[in-house]
């Protein structure tokens, strides 16, 4: 059910100010509480729900309550926080904290100084040490997945969608092109057969660096490895940025897993990020609902009990990717400055 400005979530607890965008899986609204308080709060598109058979519905709804719970897992000051949840006309909701509306992919101009860039990659990557450390990656890290908040002052970066993370050592059983992200997706994520550990994530946010100092795109890993394309060296567009930069960046762009760091830790210390800016664990105020999801034991036996019925369906496109708003806000320069405070 499409929500439109003005409607009452749970009896009036949550209202729907506007849509802020949807895609083929999800649709996410601005809403806010009796107290004026914003929120998030993300759904499944009910288009989508209603052309799929029963099966194919519950496996959908049941990747939906999974990035609650992974999220639930990975508490951290740089990444999204879900304070809620509820079924509302048989939709499942996750109301999350309101970070913003401006991500990495919005920034004008287009690139970013050194120093600036490596103030957001230390803090998401702080960030993915939490997820790894939790035996999960996030599958889809990239500058439209990372937000910009600005709580006193100076800006800094907030990680959301966990919609494609997978828990480490999975094994890809078929070829997922359609969860990829041209140009920040390395190789080993396109093919099945492939394991999923830290270093996946770590060719993500090399590659996220890569664009936030260049203002381009990397070639896509799979046309480096099947192609022979060739990655241009960062400090081929930039001649500003540092050697070190440059250096870690096409190590944690290497093609060969085994080549790059292999621990996020590593890879930051290669950057010379080694303080660490982020707690482990950020405490839920009082305040704050918990998730309290009565399906929780319902999906998980329904998992168990059709889980080979289901292992032939198509893997699916991240449930929350909505196309952006029609004319998203941007991040003007200071008057004495090209870059972001």
């Amino acid at each position: 059910m499409a929500w439109a400005a003005g409607d009452q979530l749970q009896g009036g607890k949550y209202i729907i100010e506007r849509e802020l965008g949807r895609g083929r899986f999800g649709i996410t609204y601005l809403v806010k509480n009796q107290n004026g308080d914003r929120f998030v709060i993300k759904t499944l598109n009910d288009d989508l729900l209603n052309s799929l058979n029963k099966l194919e519905r519950e496996r959908l709804k049941t990747m939906f309550l999974r990035e609650a719970l992974k999220l639930q897992k990975c508490k951290h000051k740089y990444i999204v926080e879900v304070v809620d949840s509820f079924e509302e006309a048989d939709c499942l909701c996750l109301v999350m904290e309101y970070v913003n509306e401006v991500s990495l992919a919005d920034l004008r101009p287009p690139t970013l100084s050194e120093p600036d860039a490596l103030r957001y990659i230390q803090q998401i990557g702080e960030a993915l040490i939490v997820v790894h450390e939790n035996e999960l990656i996030h599958r889809d890290v990239h500058p439209g997945n990372i937000l910009l908040r600005k709580p006193e002052g100076q800006l800094e970066a907030v990680l959301i969608d966990f919609g494609l993370a997978l828990d480490f050592d999975h094994i890809l059983t078929t070829s997922r092109t359609k969860e990829t992200s041209d140009g920040f997706t390395p190789p080993e994520l396109y093919a099945k057969g492939t394991i999923t550990r830290a270093y996946s994530d770590i060719y993500s946010l090399a590659a996220t660096l890569y664009k936030l100092l260049t203002g381009k795109t990397p070639v896509d890993a799979v046309k480096r490895k099947v192609d022979g394309e060739h990655l241009v060296s960062p400090k081929e567009w930039n001649p500003q940025i540092s050697e070190d930069t440059n250096r870690a960046i096409l190590k944690g762009m290497q093609l060969d897993p085994k080549q790059r760091p292999q621990s996020m830790r590593e890879w930051l210390d290669s950057l010379g990020l080694t303080g660490n800016i982020g707690k482990k664990e950020t405490p839920v105020p009082p305040s704050v609902p918990k998730i309290n999801w009565v399906a929780v034991t319902a999906i998980a036996t329904l998992i168990a009990a059709i889980g080979t019925l289901l292992s032939g369906i198509v893997g699916w496109i991240s449930i929350f990717k909505p196309s952006p708003s029609p004319s998203p806000p941007s991040l003007s320069p200071s008057p004495s400055s090209s870059k972001i405070p």
